[in-house]
């Protein structure tokens, strides 16, 4: 996918330090036409404006050239990515800290960074190199080494991901990998898509015509990196594995075996001190099998014993029926080397050390990816500071690592060998662990939840835990913060629980706690598979009828309608059978709303007219609101203004009972809505700037963009066209921040209408097309009246 004048221009301002406000002051512009430029809404200025941008930005000749060619009609890209729109370059090193440690290995070296620096290749791809070999082998130590050797070539950045396509734990799924990718460049975690095909073609996207290497780690197999790969020129991909990647199209394919004897030694007398090696360095090597993990191993071992001989460690490698135990082959070669230091723990005089062999010991018990002293206080069981100091003990042994401050995890290795030894645990004790764990992270989850609906219906589930000691936190956005760095923590932990059995009901429950999360985020991809791992489990008829629920409302947002009403008649059904009322009614309104989305209003009637009655017999004032918010929805696309008015005031009357603003808010819009299409656009207005206030206020942003695309309509029908386009840019930017195609293909149709009132008849098929093809896809009855909207306006400019 091409770049954009949108971004090049947004890049150009903030590389140069100036706001929108100071760049259109600079550029005798206004600061409104900066934003449209900058967010894409008119993507093709004209030349003069270019002008008036290249004298105020000083740009260089192939800035100019570059700004000209973009500003062409038709020179740019047909879509651009949410992904990419608005979000800054961020020029990164990531490359891991293990280069101190790096010995010989120089022919392969050379052969990677020749073929990493020769950057001409294929037009349309980037270079590729792999790098495999059998565990311990030093694949990593060898990839960050070639990537520091080539940082002068990418000057955009080196990313690194460890994919942990083997060891212990989930490896990272494309989607989880481009995420981190696209965040660590600038681009805000609400705007990275999470469709699989989406997320692809954005980091394509981000990545073109940019020059970046990427370290991808520890893959499991060809298809574990296919779609991270840049389809752009200029880039490189470096790529390590235990796994065969020839049939993977690259550059060059290191296959990678034990050092030479010479390096091996050297590596040893890095870490032991040559004086302190004498002349058994060599024989260690050979016992060692030259493999680097082992041989570190090997070097610390004599280093946390300073009394003991070189001789000494020869010695006992010597004894083959010892020797598999010290170093072994493959991936058992770790496990001598971890047995020693965990036993140095154990054997301690110490009781520091005592408590950091039995927390190394509980740590192998979970899938988590990585741990904080909070989570670990939950596992073991402790203070927050014991459990803090622990970590770090442990990670000055050399048995965690910590890239970041506060966050710990397991070499895969490692991991592998902390699993097998917590096996040896009493069964009574591993489960009071992990039931620990799972309480934490249950606590938390639930805690968010009530800070954003605390009269939500589904806290009538029987598992809801009391509120956590830690972490605290007292607004929403805390604990959504909170759960972004735990998510996929929280998806291993639901894996893992689901996995060992016995737990359905608090593992279901999790799921249905992080409800408000996955909302607020937009984060459908991770949510439904959530949904489905724990829906079928031996769980209560409630929980089950929730799932179902919260799947329909997922695949709603998803545009995929048809499941959504079949998840939401499971839903009800589930809530019938166990005589919950409340639960049918909210299902049943829930999929009359879907039925009128589907413009299927027969269907819609009677079941809003049934959650009606029911939530009247249970006196469930919000219950009695929302139906009345649907039946206003229902009649005005129906047209039925009368019918409209009488459901507006009674949902008023019944949301100002029930003390629910944001309800009272958007069934405000709803009759203003239906005022403003039944010929009264002038009477709208000032409820819906009411309206806009209050839903902005209680950050229900969602809400809030609806508010701006209504105003937006109904400042087009009063020809207020530069109102309304107005309020078009702030409903797509908050369409692009939360990652909602659905609502950025409606702005895009508003903006379509008024661009083309004003002339603007370019802009304005772009912003078309782009609705077009996402409704094509999901809504064939909108995307016929977008199609002849389109030609319509095709017609009007070709005439």
């Amino acid at each position: 996918m091409e770049e954009t004048f949108a971004a090049v221009l947004r890049l150009a301002r903030l590389s140069r330090g100036l706001s929108q406000e100071a760049l259109a002051e600079r550029a005798e512009l206004s600061t409104k036409a900066i934003g449209l430029l900058e967010r894409g809404v008119r993507r093709f200025p004209h030349l003069m404006t270019v002008d008036k941008l290249d004298r105020a930005l000083s740009l260089s000749t192939e800035e100019r050239d570059r700004f000209k060619r973009l500003a062409a009609r038709g020179a740019a890209s047909e879509q651009t990515s949410s992904a990419e729109a608005g979000a800054a370059w961020v020029v990164v090193d990531q490359l891991p800290l293990c280069r101190a440690a790096f010995t010989g290995r120089a022919q392969h070296l050379d052969e990677l960074r020749e073929a990493l620096t020769t950057t001409t290749s294929q037009a349309g791809s980037a270079v590729v190199a792999t790098v495999r070999g059998m565990a311990g082998v030093g694949k990593t130590s060898l990839a960050v080494e070639a990537a520091e050797a080539c940082r002068a070539t990418y000057p955009d950045g080196v990313l690194s991901v460890n994919l942990r396509g083997f060891g212990s734990g989930t490896p990272l799924t494309p989607v989880q990998v481009i995420g981190q990718l696209l965040r660590s460049t600038g681009v805000p975690a609400e705007a990275v898509p999470g469709d699989p095909a989406d997320a692809v073609a954005a980091l394509r996207t981000r990545l073109a015509n940019r020059r970046v290497l990427l370290l991808l780690d520890n893959a499991r197999d060809v298809a574990h990196v296919t779609d991270l790969i840049p389809s752009a020129s200029g880039s490189a991909v470096l790529i390590t594995s235990r796994n065969t990647l020839t049939t993977l199209p690259a550059r060059l394919h290191v296959q990678l075996e034990p050092m030479p004897v010479s390096d091996a030694v050297q590596l040893l007398a890095n870490g032991a001190g040559r004086d302190r090696l004498g002349d058994s360095a060599a024989r260690i090597a050979e016992l060692c099998g030259r493999l680097p993990l082992a041989l570190s191993v090997a070097g610390a071992w004599l280093l946390r014993r300073p009394d003991t001989s070189a001789a000494e460690l020869v010695r006992r490698l010597e004894d083959e029926t010892r020797r598999l135990d010290l170093l072994g082959v493959d991936d058992l070669d770790v496990r001598a080397s971890l047995s020693l230091s965990v036993d140095h723990l154990t054997n301690s005089p110490r009781p520091r050390d005592h408590e950091a062999a039995a927390a190394f010991t509980l740590l192998g018990l979970t899938a988590i990816g990585d741990f904080t002293a909070e989570s670990v206080a939950a596992l073991l069981g402790s203070s927050r500071a014991r459990a803090g100091d622990l970590l770090e003990h442990l990670t000055d042994l050399h048995l965690l690592e910590s890239p970041t401050p506060g966050r710990y995890h397991f070499h895969d290795l490692v991991r592998t060998f902390a699993h097998e030894h917590a096996q040896r645990l009493p069964e009574a004790d591993r489960t009071a662990a992990l039931d620990r764990l799972l309480d934490f992270y249950l606590a938390v989850a639930w805690r968010t939840a009530a800070l954003a609906d605390p009269k939500a219906s589904r806290t009538a589930w029987a598992g809801r835990p009391a509120t956590p000691s830690f972490p605290a936190f007292t607004t929403t956005e805390d604990g959504l913060n909170w759960i972004d760095t735990e998510l996929a923590n929280y998806l291993a932990i639901i894996e893992q629980t689901t996995r060992l059995g016995g737990r359905d009901e608090p593992a279901a429950g999790l799921v249905v706690g992080l409800y408000s999360y996955f909302v607020v985020r937009g984060n459908l991809i991770d949510w439904l598979p959530a949904i489905d791992a724990v829906v079928g489990g031996a769980i209560a008829g409630w929980t089950a009828a929730q799932l179902h629920a919260d799947a329909a409302i997922a695949l709603a947002e998803l545009a995929r309608y048809d499941e959504s009403a079949e998840r939401f008649g499971l839903a009800r059904d589930e809530f019938e059978a166990i005589g919950n009322l409340r639960g049918v009614s909210l299902t049943t309104n829930n999929k009359a709303r879907l039925l009128v989305r589907m413009r299927r209003y027969a269907e819609a009637l009677p079941l809003v007219e049934s959650a009606l009655v029911i939530n009247q017999r249970l006196g469930n004032v919000r219950g009695i609101a929302a139906t009345y918010s649907t039946l206003a929805e229902l009649h005005t696309e129906l047209g039925n203004w009368a019918a409209v008015e009488a459901d507006v005031a009674a949902g008023i009357e019944h949301y100002t009972l029930a003390d629910d603003p944001g309800g009272l808010a958007n069934i405000r819009i709803e009759g203003a809505w239906a005022r403003a299409r039944s010929g009264r656009p002038d009477t709208a207005i000032p409820d819906l700037l009411q309206s806009l206030s209050e839903l902005d206020e209680l950050g229900l942003r969602k809400n809030t963009c609806d508010a701006h695309w209504v105003l937006g309509m109904t400042y087009l029908q009063l020809a207020d066209y530069e109102s309304a386009i107005e309020h078009a840019e702030s409903a797509l930017e908050i369409a692009l921040d939360v990652n909602d195609p659905r609502r950025e293909a409606q702005v895009r149709v508003l903006l379509g209408e008024v661009l083309s009132e004003i002339g603007d008849r370019d802009d304005a098929v772009a912003n078309l097309e782009f609705a077009l093809t996402f409704y094509r896809r999901h809504h064939p009855g909108k995307a016929a009246d977008t199609e002849a909207l389109l030609q319509k306006i095709q017609n009007e400019t070709s005439a």
